[in-house]
Formats: structure tokens, C-alpha cells, sequence
């Protein structure tokens, strides 16, 4: 018969774990030897749980030398490099434990004093443990298994835009997995884009994860980018206009563009982003017709520009070759239209930003 799941959330795995470590701590602490030092911990003499004023998850204490080796598992949540440093103020070492090793984020491999170890691993320390692979894999870790699928476009994306581009794969505003484009500074403007989970949760186990790209020019929620006076005409206008007569033509549908209009929803006319919004709901009156104003998506302090239609993530690799292919021609038509000059082929340096 097959063992009932207790243990399925992270405080009550990482404690799990703390008591496996107390019941029989001698393959956990070898382990971490190797994993930490090269076997030149000193003598183990306590584990804790929630330790010190930055609550990591685990502690383990050791003497001849004094050295804490601090554990931080994660399923769901974002791990952050200023995370990371409080946690290396009160332990000498931090082992980040994760479901897989490609889930940790670009940056942590280059940081110092940080180790990576998989649930896996540590399991395997423990013959009989009481704490199972099958109750860790329950736990919620839905984000970072989409994460590690989005991060495998990433390196492609690189290719075909070339070294310029910054390709990162940080978390928006509301936690979900993410990938960000910013192309080379194009005079004062820049191309971005996000290709991102298309809701503010993650959807019940076992139901498709949606995606969807937003793809823009930058903007921000000032005069500049939102005059007040709307027969002035911001440069965000006729960038979009190329994008549509040069990039988009008839291909709405081959390149996955969504024809929604944009939505004033939830937008608090006190604030600057909306008044700024209102502004720009002016100006796009003036110079889109009702047909095209799904050109003129985006986010008020960040881009203006299309989106996609929603995909699940069975086909992210359909959304991300559409992406990239839409901002690598808008790429090459900007550059022209704002130097004069032919853009650079894929692949090469493209001019800094003036």
C-alpha cells in the first residue's frame, strides 16, 4: 500500500528534514562536506530549524572550527540575491536545496559561499527517511518547473538577437516565471518584451499553465512619453507604426498577435501611471483607429505595443520563435529609422546608446 503524503509544504518538509538530520546526521553531514568544503567541516554538534534573524530554514552547527552551514529549500518562491546575502550574514555557508538544479537562478552558481544541492541528494542521506521524495514533489514547486522550461529559451533567443540583447529571467511584480528582452538603446528608446505565466496564480496541479508575450517600445509615465496636449505626436507612435507596416503586415495570426483591445481596468486616475494612462488613452484616439488599438497594449511605465494570444505551455517554444522573430525585424526597422543607417545583422554589436 502506498504511504499517505504528510509532509507537503515547505515548512513542514524543511522541518522534516531537520528531524531526519538530528535522528542520523552522519551521510547528511558527509555530504555536506563534500558539497561545501571538501570534507573540511569540523565536528557536528546541533541542528536547527528557523534559525537566527533571517529564519533559515535549517542550521547545522559545528565545532574545532565554529562553522554554521545554513540550508534554504525552495519550491515556489522566489529566490533573491539580497535573500542570499542577509542568509550569509548569520551562516558561514548556505546550501540552497532544490527539486532540480536547474531551477536556481542565473546568478546563484557565481555566488560565494553558496552550494546547491537537489532533494534528491538529500533524501538519498537517509536510508528510512520518514520524509519522501513523492511529499517534497507534491509540495507546490509549479514556478519552478516553468521557470526551468522558460530559461531553456533563453540561450536560443541570445543567438538569433545576438550579444547586445539582455535576456534575464527575473519574476514580474506579481511572482510568476518570466523572461525580459531588452535590446541595445536605440537613441533614447530601447525594445522590451516579457513572455511570462499570462495569470496572477498558478493554476491547479494537473491544468495547462497559460503564456503570453507583451512586446513594446519603452515608454514612461511622464509628458515625454504621454503629452498633455494630444495633437503632439510621442516618438512611441510612429514606432509602433513600424512595427505594424513593416514587421506585423498580414501576419497577425501567423505570429500569434492577439487583436484584444487593451483594458482600463483596475487604473486609479489619482496616481501618475493613471493619469499618465489617461493621457494616453488621448493620444491613441487621435492616431488609431478602434481596429488597431490592440496595437497599443503594454504597461504604462514600460512599453507600448502588442501582445499575444494566450498559449499553454506545451507550446512556449510557437510563442518564444514568434517573440524573438517580431523583435528582431522591429529591431533592424528602428535602428534604420532612427539612424538612417542599416541596422547590424543578427549576431553582432549593435551601436550604444547616445
Amino acid at each position: 500500500m502506498a504511504a499517505s503524503l504528510i509532509f507537503t509544504t515547505e515548512p513542514l518538509a524543511t522541518r522534516a528534514l531537520a528531524a531526519e538530520i538530528r535522528h542520523d546526521d552522519t551521510r547528511f553531514v558527509a555530504k555536506l562536506a563534500d558539497v561545501v568544503d571538501g570534507g573540511r567541516l569540523g565536528q557536528f554538534t546541533d541542528v536547527r530549524a528557523e534559525y537566527g534573524a533571517q529564519k533559515i530554514d535549517i542550521a547545522l552547527h559545528f565545532t574545532d572550527p565554529q562553522f554554521v552551514v545554513g540550508v534554504e529549500a525552495k519550491f515556489d518562491h522566489t529566490l533573491t540575491e539580497e535573500q542570499v546575502d542577509r542568509e550569509l550574514t548569520v551562516a558561514d555557508h548556505l546550501v540552497v536545496l532544490l527539486l532540480e538544479k536547474e531551477h536556481a537562478p542565473e546568478w546563484l552558481p557565481q555566488k560565494a559561499r553558496v552550494s546547491l544541492m537537489t532533494w534528491l541528494e538529500a533524501l538519498g542521506c537517509f536510508p528510512q527517511s520518514r520524509l519522501t521524495l513523492a511529499e517534497v514533489q507534491a509540495a507546490r514547486s509549479a514556478k519552478s518547473a516553468v521557470e526551468a522550461r522558460l530559461r531553456r529559451l533563453m540561450e536560443p533567443a541570445r543567438q538569433r538577437l545576438g550579444p547586445a540583447w539582455t535576456i534575464d529571467s527575473r519574476r514580474g511584480g506579481s511572482g510568476m516565471p518570466a523572461i525580459n528582452f531588452y535590446s541595445p538603446w536605440i537613441g533614447g528608446a530601447q525594445l522590451r518584451a516579457v513572455l511570462q505565466v499570462a495569470q496572477r496564480a498558478m493554476p491547479p496541479a494537473g491544468e495547462p499553465v497559460p503564456l503570453r508575450f507583451s512586446v513594446g517600445v519603452s515608454v514612461e509615465a511622464d509628458a515625454e512619453s504621454y503629452p498633455r496636449d494630444a495633437s503632439k505626436t510621442p516618438t512611441w507612435v510612429d514606432a509602433v507604426r513600424r512595427l505594424q507596416r513593416e514587421v506585423i503586415g498580414d501576419r497577425v495570426e501567423e505570429l500569434h498577435l492577439s487583436r484584444r483591445r487593451p483594458s482600463s481596468a483596475h487604473v486609479n486616475p489619482k496616481t501618475e501611471n493613471g493619469r499618465a494612462h489617461a493621457r494616453k488613452l488621448a493620444i491613441v484616439d487621435r492616431h488609431f483607429d478602434d481596429s488597431e488599438r490592440w496595437l497599443t497594449t503594454g504597461y504604462i511605465d514600460w512599453i507600448v505595443g502588442p501582445a499575444s494570444q494566450r498559449m499553454s505551455l506545451d507550446d512556449v517554444e510557437v510563442l518564444a520563435d514568434a517573440l524573438v522573430e517580431i523583435l528582431g525585424g522591429w529591431y533592424r526597422v528602428e535602428v534604420e529609422a532612427r539612424s538612417g543607417e542599416p541596422a547590424p545583422p543578427d549576431n553582432e554589436e549593435a551601436p550604444a546608446r547616445s
